[in-house]
């Protein structure tokens, strides 16, 4: 087959038309780490346990369960769960046609370790600022940079060194 001489060049404005086509995909995208980190908030403490966002494919939101039980209350909850989630993110109101739950304790125990337990785990890291430890630590940053005289830069410099001890 003969190919026209145009399908070779690129014109001005096939080029103009391909960045708008990437710059409305690129407003579109989501991140769908973004769901998982806010699906303790959807869903509640309880069911996000055992219960974790898979995949989005074809307008159906598929959602990762470790029990029939879980994933049976959820799907009584699809509205209410499609509600919330579009209310945090607004941009999958079209793309969330429905709800699908599956069960498989394996891979949720994967996917749990993997994106939901490193989540969980710098939460618990944090230090009470009125806990004897993070006190103590403060007190022993303050006498290392009491030669410091700008004041954010000794702060700064404080909040460093605390987290540099944290386990």
């Amino acid at each position: 087959m003969l190919k026209k001489l145009s399908q070779f060049i690129d014109s001005p404005y096939s080029s103009q038309q391909t960045y708008k086509k990437d710059k409305k995909s690129l407003n579109e995208s989501f991140d769908f780490l973004a769901l998982i980190r806010a699906w303790k908030e959807i869903a509640g403490a309880k069911l996000s346990e055992h219960t974790i966002p898979l995949k989005n494919q074809n307008g159906v939101l598929i959602i990762l369960s470790n029990h029939s039980a879980f994933a049976n209350e959820l799907s009584y909850m699809e509205l209410a769960l499609k509600k919330k989630i579009v209310d945090k993110f607004p941009n999958l109101e079209k793309s969330i046609l429905s709800i699908k739950f599956i069960v498989d304790s394996t891979h949720f125990n994967q996917q749990y370790s993997q994106f939901i337990a490193p989540i969980e785990k710098k939460a618990s890291q944090l230090l009470h600022p009125y806990s004897p430890e993070f006190r103590r630590l403060k007190k022993e940053a303050e006498e290392f940079f009491i030669d410091l005289d700008d004041l954010e830069v000794k702060e700064k410099m404080i909040s460093l060194y605390i987290q540099s001890f944290k386990k």
